[in-house]
């Protein structure tokens, strides 16, 4: 058996060590998916359905475009749906309704636990609040 190895030629085995790595980074690239950073190729240049949705959606996935929730009228489900607000914050939004009688605006969200600057500039958009 070792005397068919020996006849194989130093070009052969360059040869079949190019095709071993070839195929184990084949098997590798499909197993694992792309390396972070690479670039794909979609093959039109023209954005795909996936991407054009993805541009139509809004940062609150939850929401239709341009709808606002009033904070004097929401009811849990309508606050969860706001981005970063689960069922915590959205229960201590309605417990700080209650306690206050109503909102008289949105900034006064800030005085509920665990909703500071950040949060708020990300909901301001989506919420609204009449007396």
């Amino acid at each position: 058996m070792a005397g068919k190895f020996a006849k194989i030629s130093r070009l052969e085995w360059v040869t079949l060590l190019l095709t071993a790595c070839f195929a184990a980074g084949t098997l590798l690239w499909f197993h694992f998916g792309p390396p972070p950073g690479a670039v794909t190729f979609t093959g039109t240049g023209e954005p795909t359905a996936a991407e054009q949705q993805a541009e139509q959606t809004p940062e609150a996935p939850g929401l239709l475009e341009g709808e606002r929730i009033d904070l004097n009228t929401a009811t849990l489900s309508d606050l969860t749906r706001l981005p970063g607000i689960g069922e915590k914050k959205g229960q201590a939004i309605l417990d700080k309704r209650t306690e206050l009688g109503g909102f008289q605006s949105v900034d006064q969200l800030l005085e509920v636990r665990g909703i500071g600057e950040g949060i708020l500039a990300r909901i301001s958009p989506y919420v609204t609040v009449t007396p």
